[in-house]
């Protein structure tokens, strides 16, 4: 009798560490499981918020090309306006051959809405060349080394030496 108490005792024990193994498996594999399906929303959750930023991003360029489009036209108006006023208001030649000289590039000109223009233009300033421009293609540079025979003072510098 003795020998089946300790059967089953043994076979108790053995029983209640399976089920509390068993447990401890259980729930070890649903916390990975929980935190997996805690991932997949934060990444689901993340996706659509950039998503959404991108749209705002979108949109937020879309409304600055407008705006400068619409202030690319309020600076046309308000040029043009100013030229054609001083085309109108201004009496004396001088200056408004000088007015007109700085709104010669302005659309209001290119357009003909400013029908006068000054006959003698000054031409643009250039930078200044670092060479002199050849008048045809085979003549001798400025710069040449056999006009000033470079090669002499070298020689004579070495004779000095000696």
């Amino acid at each position: 009798m003795e020998e089946m108490n300790n059967l089953w005792s043994v076979a108790s024990l053995a029983f209640l560490f399976g089920a509390l193994c068993g447990a401890f498996v259980y729930h070890v594999m649903s916390g990975t499981r929980f935190r997996n399906d805690r991932l997949a929303s934060d990444l689901d959750q993340l996706r659509q918020e950039h998503k959404d930023y991108q749209q705002r991003v979108g949109e937020h360029f879309a409304a600055s090309a407008h705006l400068i489009n619409k202030l690319t036209d309020t600076y046309r108006d308000v040029h043009e306006h100013l030229a054609n006023s001083a085309d109108d208001l201004c009496r004396d030649e001088e200056v408004r051959n000088r007015l007109s000289d700085s709104l010669l590039g302005s659309n209001a000109l290119l357009s003909g809405k400013i029908s006068k223009r000054r006959n003698e233009r000054t031409p643009p300033l250039e930078q200044p060349k670092d060479y002199a421009p050849k008048s045809s293609p085979d003549e001798q540079g400025a710069l040449a080394a056999e006009e000033y025979d470079l090669t002499e003072p070298a020689r004579d510098a070495d004779a000095e030496k000696k």
